[in-house]
């Protein structure tokens, strides 16, 4: 089985390595991550610009490429001109904190991996809950089991497997779940501007976060990781609300041309 791995945290970050230990045990692995780190790029892709890359071993059984660009832009790379459009399987991550609910379209993660959708690729994202530190070792044991099984799957090209993992000893970690959406994150970040004469600065290197419209139960993506679960979401890349068709088509007339 060929394995691409892409991540957005960056090349040389701890979580890629864990995961390329665990998924060269089960096929022949090829990386495409960003020179550095590019959290929260979402689906971005370079447009115009040349795109730099640095060829580089990554272990000794693995070749990575450094690439100045998104998470998309290694996904895309890899796909067509590393490997040469012989993947089997593309798995993103580990990313140091959760991808959940509304973080998913601005996840770096899951935009690398919905880029298996539009090649018909069997795609994972894989992330670990946020922590005070961050032991990847049983995430990445959940990123190679995972595999493993949907890879075997005959659905496996009809969405993305987008998989968190708790931030807890894995004694703690009470299985999995099948989840949706499960609430917002709401960001809060000190956007006061330091001003130099002619441009606006603003840090946004430290911020805290609260949650909105939680669900309350473990249908709930970020209410069951927060109790102890592996949640498992199926995502795609349509985001058309098909629900709200009539409401609109009843209203539309009021639309002058």
């Amino acid at each position: 089985m060929r394995i691409l791995v892409v991540n957005d945290d960056g090349i040389s970050a701890p979580g890629i390595r864990a995961l390329v230990n665990e998924l060269k045990k089960i096929g022949e692995v090829t990386v495409s991550a960003p020179l550095t780190g590019m959290s929260g790029a979402g689906h971005g892709l370079s447009i115009n610009k040349v795109l730099r890359v640095e060829k580089q071993q990554f272990d000794e059984n693995v070749i990575g490429y450094a690439v100045e660009g998104t998470p998309r832009d290694c996904a895309e790379l890899g796909i067509n001109a590393f490997m040469k459009n012989q993947v089997d399987l593309l798995v993103t991550g580990i990313n140091q904190g959760s991808n959940l609910s509304n973080n998913i379209p601005c996840s770096g993660t899951c935009g690398a991996a919905c880029t298996g959708l539009d090649y018909g690729i069997p795609a994972i994202a894989m992330s670990l809950d946020f922590g005070d530190e961050y032991d990847y070792s049983y995430s990445a044991e959940i990123g190679r089991n995972m595999a493993e099984w949907f890879i075997r799957q005959p659905f496996n090209r009809q969405f993305v497997l987008n998989v968190n993992v708790p931030n807890l000893p894995r004694e703690e970690i009470k299985g999995y779940r099948i989840c949706g959406h499960g609430g917002n994150y709401l960001y809060h970040q000190d956007l006061t501007p330091r001003y130099d004469g002619r441009y606006y600065y603003y840090d946004t290197s430290a911020s805290e976060f609260s949650f909105v419209n939680m669900v309350e139960n473990l249908e709930g993506d970020i209410y069951a990781l927060h109790h102890g679960y592996i949640t498992v979401s199926p995502i795609r890349l349509d985001m058309v609300s098909y629900g709200d068709f009539p409401r609109l088509q009843d209203n539309i007339d009021q639309f002058k041309y």
